[in-house]
């Protein structure tokens, strides 16, 4: 019984340890905005967990935020996420041209591991994302 006790704890530190604030993607995003509209290559790149800073070199994220300011123009701002919890959320982008959606996921290290702004998006193809998938 003393061990069942010492294993259930053990767990749910683990568990503690693991969980982000409150307000993490809230604050992973501002930073994010502050990031991309300075299109800061090094700066995004630092943002990103260790899994997508290997598959990104700066020079590819320069890429990638020249193609999606072709997208956005600046950024006024970011939304309050409508939906989500923790580690992920759906915000609303107020960009200099139009409104468009964004998604964005982080670790339990408040590093991103997904982010997309999109006008579409149940889109195949996204011109202004970042993750681990292709």
């Amino acid at each position: 019984m003393r061990m069942a006790a010492v294993l259930v704890s053990l767990l749910m530190t683990e568990v503690t340890l693991a969980q982000v604030g409150p307000h993490a993607v809230i604050n992973v995003s501002q930073s994010l905005l502050s990031v991309y509209n300075a299109r800061d290559a090094a700066a995004l790149r630092e943002l990103l967990a260790p899994d997508l800073q290997t598959k990104y070199s700066v020079e590819d994220l320069q890429l990638t935020l020249a193609r999606c300011h072709g997208l956005t123009h600046e950024i006024e701002r970011f939304s309050l996420p409508s939906w989500g919890a923790r580690r992920y959320g759906f915000f609303g982008v107020y960009a200099e041209n139009s409104v468009l959606e964004m998604v964005l996921e982080i670790d339990e290290d408040e590093k991103i591991i997904h982010w997309v702004i999109t006008d579409d998006v149940t889109a195949k193809d996204q011109q202004c994302a970042l993750g681990a998938m292709p």
